[in-house]
């Protein structure tokens, strides 16, 4: 007869943070691998923590759980607060009789609640009582089973430290437990809660987290099927907040790739999401310090197109492969269509290399500047004729690849014909750097006036 695990995967972030923090302790993979001395052992290496100031006063009361009895957090149990209080106090949590006239847990469905009500001392953001409309029961407090609870008292030794509490959940569940080790071992380390490597701010560091990660896994197939949700909170006597940031798979999957096959690319498109651009080495500090645009407009699917070349030096920051990565599985560009632009590119890097490096800096010029579709329409014709002047027999486009380069992927704020402007630039940037950079003065006499051709004026 096969036994029932004591504890399992529940789908909340907090009890499964707990959860996990018992895995990484004891070296085991799954909850049923679980045993008893197993979790003495965790309960036993938790209450030597949460008996110190650092970790009662200093973490779980200020920011987790304030006010805490189970861990003696309360500043006045100060006194009465040592390892073996804390252990007894675990483990009389664990074993707590189960009423089954009680209503069923809402965190696992798996057991009775409490037959005392769980407020935010012993379960974080859960309300503080007295106020029963807050919670769907209509009691003064959440329905959580005894189990429920005890793993939640867990969670501290697995989550990172920032200005706030982050807790990153994820499925399948053994991609949660490696992007929290980590934490653990800081926790195992320095006998202090992990302050994620001096992030200020989640998105960062999850992002780098990542980053590492694939330079241990190797494999960015890994995250095909991977949920990942940040949970960043604070729960203490001032106030409760909570920011969910979903992290959409698609994104996942391209920052693994993009760790794994162009690193140093990828390094570069994020340096281009702060105002200034840090140098090589004051990246690792921007990054634990600031916003950066490419992530924020990569959670909140925002296209990051444009971050793949750089205009003023006028040069790609990644290879092709990325970028062809990033448009197929981010932006859902059709394969066939991304060939469709590249070839256009190649045609328009035939015709601009045949100029002198004045004439093809303008030209490219032309083309950086085109704000609206009429300017892009513009660089088109101009470049036919310019092809009929050097006696180029091929032209550049024919009409109906005209006509799909300017309207077929619409004004869609992710594939429109800025989309298309963009990777041409990376096209004409990576063929034609070394010409485009060279410092040339241009004299009065070699001012080109280059005709404006149109067929709507505005934009529509």
């Amino acid at each position: 007869m096969k036994l029932i695990p004591l504890f399992t995967w529940t789908g909340h972030p907090f009890t499964d943070a707990g959860l996990v923090a018992l895995l990484l302790l004891n070296d085991k993979e799954k909850p049923e691998e679980l045993t008893a001395e197993d979790i003495k052992r965790a309960v036993k290496f938790a209450s030597e923590l949460y008996a110190r100031k650092e970790w009662s006063s200093g973490y779980i009361h200020a920011m987790m759980m304030p006010n805490s009895g189970i861990l003696m957090a309360n500043p006045s149990m100060a006194k009465k607060r040592t390892p073996e209080a804390v252990e007894n106090s675990l483990l009389s949590l664990l074993n707590e009789p189960e009423d089954e006239n009680a209503p069923i847990c809402e965190v696992c469905g798996r057991r009775h609640a409490r037959e005392k009500p769980v407020y935010r001392s012993d379960f974080p953001l859960v309300g503080t009582g007295g106020i029963p409309n807050y919670f769907p029961s209509g009691k003064d407090g959440a329905n959580i089973c005894s189990h429920c609870v005890f793993l939640t008292q867990l969670m501290p030794l697995v989550a990172y430290r920032l200005s706030r509490i982050l807790i990153i959940h994820a499925y399948p569940y053994e991609f949660m437990v490696e992007l929290h080790r980590d934490a653990f071992d800081d926790v195992v380390k320095t006998q202090l809660a992990s302050n994620a490597k001096n992030f200020r701010r989640p998105e960062n560091f999850f992002f780098h987290l990542i980053s590492d990660l694939m330079r241990k896994i190797e494999h960015s197939e890994l995250w095909k099927n991977t949920s990942v949700t940040l949970y960043y909170f604070v729960n203490n006597n001032q106030g409760q907040e909570l920011d969910v940031i979903h992290i959409p798979n698609q994104i996942l999957r391209f920052v693994a790739y993009a760790s794994l096959v162009d690193s140093s690319g990828w390094k570069r498109i994020v340096s281009m999401g702060w105002r200034k651009r840090p140098s090589d080495e004051e990246f690792a500090e921007y990054e634990r310090r600031y916003s950066n645009e490419v992530y924020s407009r990569l959670i909140n699917g925002q296209s990051i197109l444009r971050y793949f070349i750089d205009k003023t030096s006028r040069e790609v920051n990644s290879k092709w492969e990325l970028l062809q990565f990033y448009c197929s599985e981010v932006l859902g560009l059709d394969e066939k269509a991304l060939e469709f632009v590249k070839d256009v590119g190649d045609r328009v890097v035939e015709t601009l290399e045949k100029l002198p490096d004045n004439k093809l800096k303008r030209r490219v010029r032309e083309l950086e500047n085109a704000t609206k579709l009429y300017q892009f329409e513009a660089f088109f014709v101009g470049l036919e004729k310019l092809r009929q002047e050097l006696n180029i027999e091929k032209p550049l486009m024919t009409f109906d690849e005209f006509a799909r380069i300017l309207t077929s992927y619409g004004e869609d704020f992710n594939v429109s014909w800025k989309s298309v402007k963009n990777l041409l630039l990376f096209r004409i940037y990576e063929k034609l750097h070394g010409r485009l950079i060279r410092e040339e003065e241009i004299g009065e006499e070699e001012t080109e006036e280059v005709e404006i051709y149109g067929f709507g004026g505005e934009e529509a």
